[in-house]
């Protein structure tokens, strides 16, 4: 199937096979799994007992302002989604039709494939249904990850600035310094592959083979990054969503926290997220669950929070950011051929790529 393709040849473009049934159980077996073991293994170590007695004690009132904020979460994230693929004359999703394809995505990456890759997979399938070129869609979708972890970097490269410089509780120095270094190399090396001339050359796949194709789509995703973050102005939709995103979970998070009776810094909270959050971009089954869980509570426990405290609150944390949304992920999932349908009656949009390095 080439770029050319039309909407009308994509009507039958089969949904991923990770959205088979077989998968999807398979999937919920596994994350039931590692659910039981982690808490068996983590809350053993604390004290089993110690453990039910801090999650027994949970302030509701708190319990509320992690929801909310979750929720808060979610929705920046939809709209994070609906403003990157509308971008430059791309394609208007209405809200619903957005919300679901989030949900799909999650179903896809939570459940079932490793790294992230099953959310990716679904949103450029989606896109693909709706009539986009095959290049136009993996630039929309490689340009919204990389948005969305560029601007996480920022943010944890912020909390680790200020933290540094004594504007929070005692953090050490592991949960700081690693921010301080990769983030500015990251961004040099971004900046420079994206710049102008170089990242239209880079980005263009010209006759090459399959591997070429797929280099070509990063570097479009790098080069929409760089765009977006050298003008915020006019990319305030975008960056203002993400933002939602990334401080929504973390405020989250520290809810969570508070509500089991730690009393942690909200920035230390965040350096401890960070850290946990990256075990996503490891290949591993389920989306990562089980080593964000562990890598975060032990990163909190860095910050001389108990054991059981700790663990207790990424229990709560997790049961509304990861379990709460499973069960309409998993239902969206099973019904995406009918998402397919759905994306089947857009037009494609102007087709327009994103923004260009020579844009500048």
């Amino acid at each position: 199937m080439t770029d050319d393709t039309a909407n009308t040849q994509t009507e039958d473009l089969p949904p991923p096979r990770i959205a088979s049934p077989r998968r999807i159980v398979l999937g919920i077996a596994v994350v039931i799994v590692l659910a039981i073991g982690l808490t068996l293994l983590i809350s053993r170590a604390a004290g089993f007992s110690e453990f039910v007695g801090v999650l027994r004690r949970a302030d509701a009132s708190w319990l509320m302002v992690s929801l909310v904020a979750e929720v808060g979460c979610w929705f920046g994230y939809v709209a994070l989604i609906r403003l990157v693929v509308m971008m430059d004359g791309g394609l208007r999703l209405t809200a619903w039709h957005t919300t679901r394809l989030w949900l799909v995505s999650l179903g896809a990456t939570r459940i079932v494939a490793p790294g992230g890759a099953g959310g990716i997979a679904v949103v450029y399938w989606a896109l693909r249904r709706a009539g986009l070129r095959a290049r136009t869609a993996a630039q929309r979708v490689l340009g919204l990850n990389m948005i969305v972890f560029a601007i996480f970097g920022i943010l944890a490269f912020i909390a680790a600035v200020v933290t540094m410089v004594g504007f929070s509780g005692a953090v050490p120095l592991g949960l700081t310094l690693p921010w301080l270094i990769i983030v500015p190399a990251v961004a040099i090396v971004g900046s420079w592959l994206g710049a102008p001339a170089r990242g239209d050359q880079l980005s263009d796949p010209g006759d090459g083979g399959w591997l070429r194709r797929v280099g070509a789509a990063v570097m479009s995703g790098v080069v929409a990054t760089r765009v977006v973050l050298l003008h915020p102005r006019s990319h305030a939709g975008p960056i203002g969503a993400a933002l939602v995103y990334w401080v929504g979970d973390v405020i989250s998070l520290w809810a969570a926290m508070r509500s089991v009776g730690a009393d942690v810094p909200l920035l230390g909270v965040a350096l401890a997220y960070a850290l946990g959050y990256v075990t996503l971009l490891v290949p591993l089954p389920t989306g990562g669950f089980g080593a964000i869980d562990a890598a975060t509570t032990f990163a909190l426990t860095a910050l001389d929070i108990p054991l059981a405290e700790a663990f207790a609150g990424v229990v709560v944390w997790r049961a509304l950011s990861f379990w709460l949304p499973t069960i309409p992920a998993l239902f969206e999932l099973a019904r995406i051929r009918d998402l397919g349908r759905v994306m089947g009656g857009y037009t494609g949009g102007d087709e327009v790529p994103m923004e260009s390095a020579a844009a500048e």
